[in-house]
């Protein structure tokens, strides 16, 4: 699923309206079409969802005539992922066809994957209609080159999905290469069977891509979103392709690796790295994708499978950020699921039914950081998920304003909690060892929405004091934000009521450089924003880093640094004593578009 530089993904949000039947099993609608924002709604509720690479690439299984493809874990070279071994390995078309032949998945049984979801506690299914080896794994009209015409196993492994998850009340959803296909001489990726000369990328796109989601946005039924894969180099290409998945099915969300990585997000939700967990909250829709060992499709070679505990903990570190969890699954090629995979999707499942509370619907952590483990909340009710226990029985929460009026396990209602209060640190009496050693999830019932003081950033000794996003409070339209190319960075400020700001601590009286990095456009220079410490105001002016130099950007020639980071010097600034100071930044005026991608701010004491 990896590649060098681009990657998209495509993935329908199901309509993911989950109706009671009469015999209370949960059944997705197949009603009225939803808007892309109640799509999104119904995305956010559903948290964790199941990623499947399945293709001709699991009859290989990691092995072509000898050769062998490692699993590197989180060194995503596309040298170590199997499902990409056609071309890491340059096997032929011609070659690589004859596999079909051997793809027969008699074992597959669509209820049985489905049940195994949705036992495991997911609510959405992500799979491969289509990866870069450009076979389709349904029953497609467009290319014969598909399971249906191409194998002896004659049926649609999609279309079976389809219709077991509409029965079980799991939101299907499929992956699509719209950019990289290694059967067709006019798209990207092979170059060792066809010359890149000779390609005529808007043929692929109206003759094989464009009509192959279209079947599968007509005949699958709802689809929850579609991920895409290897973003296209233009934004009219993905726009192009935006809107046929919105016109026909505008509750099915687009994922952001469906542009150009470089460019801003044309889907409908971000999605991060490959195998990439936040180092804090994100204030845009986000999915975290991680693999159950170290590969994507199906390898007989990889068992570096990852243990209950770390799942649970990954799925509650992204919900706490505000995201979503995809965990991807590779089936063999027989088509059933490994059962090392399944036995911990299991164990998951099993924690999710006692802890499914502190996970579906809720929303990020109130907190910025937490030492001992992660939070999430929903309604008046903080769920503290304490990973590290305290050796002495007590936790201790800084920084919540709320009244507190009840503490006790989500796993355990009747076993309450003694508090203590200072100010806003409360101390939460907890017994002499956790009631679940993966995560004890403890409940507090407060008053009202939740109310957390910022963080105080401390600085350590006389070294300099680095401000970046994770520490960062944002007001206005200022958000914090991901783009696989630019990282984590913080945007769409516009006028003086946008702003960022902190709050800092310094160990003694110093005079301190300031320095600001970020990124900005060549039509963002200019931009006039003040950098505000105590009672000192700099002023300062955008510069161009030439994030989107116009040289970058031509058909097939992407932009290698589209988010070009630099760093300026803003001012130097007296703290005249040891303590407490505030920091914002923030635009003079209004300045018709966005300030600048800001990346960190540093003040470095003067010798």
């Amino acid at each position: 699923m990896r590649a060098r530089r681009v990657i998209v993904i495509v993935c329908c949000v199901v309509g993911l309206t989950a109706q009671h039947s009469a015999r209370g099993q949960d059944r997705v609608s197949t009603g009225t079409p939803i808007s892309t924002e109640q799509g999104l709604q119904r995305f956010r509720e559903a948290k964790f969802g199941m990623f499947i690479h399945w293709g001709l690439y699991s009859v290989l299984g990691g092995e072509w005539r000898g050769k062998q493809i490692p699993a590197r874990g989180e060194l995503q070279f596309i040298d170590s992922n199997v499902e990409m071994m056609m071309q890491s390995l340059r096997i032929p078309l011609a070659q690589y066809r004859e596999v079909a032949r051997q793809f027969n998945p008699v074992e597959f049984d669509a209820q049985r994957w489905v049940s195994l979801a949705k036992r495991s506690g997911m609510k959405y299914m992500v799979i491969t209609a289509k990866h870069q080896d450009g076979f389709a794994m349904f029953h497609s009209k467009v290319s014969k080159y598909n399971i249906v015409d191409a194998t002896p196993f004659k049926r649609d492994p999609l279309k079976e999905l389809s219709e077991a998850c509409g029965q079980q009340g799991i939101r299907f959803c499929t992956y699509y290469s719209h950019r990289d296909d290694y059967e067709d001489p006019n798209s990207y990726g092979n170059s060792w069977d066809f010359h890149e000369s000779t390609r005529d990328f808007a043929k692929y796109l109206k003759e094989k891509a464009m009509p192959q989601l279209r079947e599968l946005l007509t005949g699958y039924g709802p689809l929850g979103l579609i991920w895409f894969d290897h973003g296209i180099y233009t934004q009219q290409q993905a726009k192009q392709i935006v809107d046929l998945v919105h016109n026909l099915q505008p509750g099915c969300l687009v994922n952001g690796r469906v542009g150009d990585y470089g460019q801003e997000l044309m889907g409908d939700y971000q999605d991060l790295s490959d195998h990439g967990l936040p180092a804090s909250g994100l204030q845009e829709d986000f999915e975290v994708i991680q693999t159950l060992n170290d590969s994507w499709g199906y390898n007989k070679f990889d068992d570096r499978w990852k243990p209950p505990r770390v799942v649970i903990r990954q799925l509650v570190d992204a919900v706490s950020k505000g995201g979503n969890y995809l965990l991807d699954v590779g089936p063999t090629a027989l088509g059933t699921i490994p059962q090392p995979a399944a036995d911990i999707l299991e164990k998951v499942g099993a924690w999710l039914r006692v802890n499914g509370e502190s996970i579906y619907g809720t929303s990020a952590s109130p907190f910025l950081e937490l030492p001992w483990g992660r939070c999430t909340f929903k309604g008046e009710k903080l769920y503290l998920h304490i990973f590290d226990w305290p050796h002495d029985g007590v936790l201790l929460l800084s920084g919540l304003r709320n009244e507190v009026t009840k503490a006790y396990l989500l796993l355990d209602k009747s076993h309450t909690f003694e508090l203590t209060r200072d100010g806003d640190r409360l101390a939460i009496r907890l017994p002499g060892k956790p009631a679940d050693d993966d995560d004890t999830v403890v409940v507090l019932e407060i008053a009202g929405k939740p109310e957390v003081a910022p963080p105080v950033v401390l600085q350590k000794g006389n070294s300099p004091i680095v401000l970046d996003y994770v520490t960062a409070v944002t007001t206005g339209r200022a958000i914090k934000r991901f783009n696989r190319v630019g990282n984590y960075h913080i945007s769409k400020w516009v006028d003086p009521q946008d702003s960022i700001s902190w709050s800092i601590r310094v160990s003694e009286a110093h005079r301190y450089q300031v320095w600001i990095t970020y990124a900005a456009q060549k039509e963002w220079g200019g931009g006039e924003y003040q950098v505000l410490i105590g009672s000192t105001s700099l002023p300062a002016t955008v510069v161009d880093t030439r994030a989107y130099s116009e040289e970058c950007f031509g058909p097939g020639s992407p932009c290698e640094r589209p988010y070009h980071y630099m760093t300026f010097h803003v001012g130097v600034v007296d703290l005249p004593r040891a303590g407490q100071y505030d920091l914002k930044i923030r635009p003079t005026s209004a300045v018709g578009h966005d300030l600048m991608y800001f990346k960190s701010i540093t003040l470095t004491p003067l010798r």
